[in-house]
């Protein structure tokens, strides 16, 4: 969360971050699912000692989940996920989730879905549309989450995909942001002269 919060400075938006282990309410409360200090301990040097038998992969240590990125030796993809797969049997309260060239290890029963789920249930969410967009295969679930409330899932680029919608790149996401916000705002001004108006012929 600290790395969206600075993305978002000056404002403090509620948010989710490592897959919905850690998320903050419209409130200022966190919620973080915590993973004992010697598991986390243990996992992380195991990884360590690991991962060091193959160059171009990096491990990206996230306090209660890891992720191990092959984006620049992606011949190593399957000793990695190998790798996971074992980390994942030998503390069954982990679990993996594939991306794009990386492979997660996090803690069971959290995921982008999951942290969607509980913001829908809470102010100022609840009772609205939810949109969500996303390029990995991490967003998949929280697609679901949204079809199933009936709102808005957009999938960024190619492969397959439970969304509803696709857009082909980023500069298609800004125009689309940039088309809904003119729109939003031209009904607000409309609203407003039509407010205008009906006070105008009551006096």
């Amino acid at each position: 969360m600290v790395e969206l919060d600075a993305l978002a400075k000056p404002y403090r938006f509620p948010l989710a971050g490592v897959h919905g282990a850690e998320r903050r309410d419209i409130n200022g409360k966190t919620h973080i699912v915590h993973l004992p200090d010697a598991i986390a301990r243990d996992i992380s040097v195991q990884l360590h000692t690991v991962i060091a038998q193959y160059p171009g992969a990096e491990l990206e240590a996230k306090g209660m989940a890891f992720a191990l990125h092959y984006r620049q030796a992606p011949q190593h993809e399957d000793a990695l996920m190998t790798l996971a797969q074992r980390i994942t049997q030998i503390w069954p309260q982990m679990a993996l989730q594939q991306g794009k060239c990386v492979v997660e290890i996090k803690p069971k029963g959290t995921s982008k879905g999951e942290a969607i789920a509980a913001f829908m249930q809470e102010a100022p969410f609840i009772g609205r549309t939810p949109v969500f967009l996303g390029d990995d295969l991490t967003d998949e679930s929280g697609f679901a989450v949204v079809n199933r409330l009936g709102g808005m899932s957009v999938k960024i680029g190619t492969g397959a995909t439970q969304a509803s919608w696709r857009l082909a790149g980023v500069p298609d996401v800004w125009s689309w942001l940039e088309m809904i916000t003119t729109a939003l705002q031209q009904k607000r001004e409309n609203n407003r002269s039509d407010d205008y108006e009906s006070f105008s012929r009551s006096i």
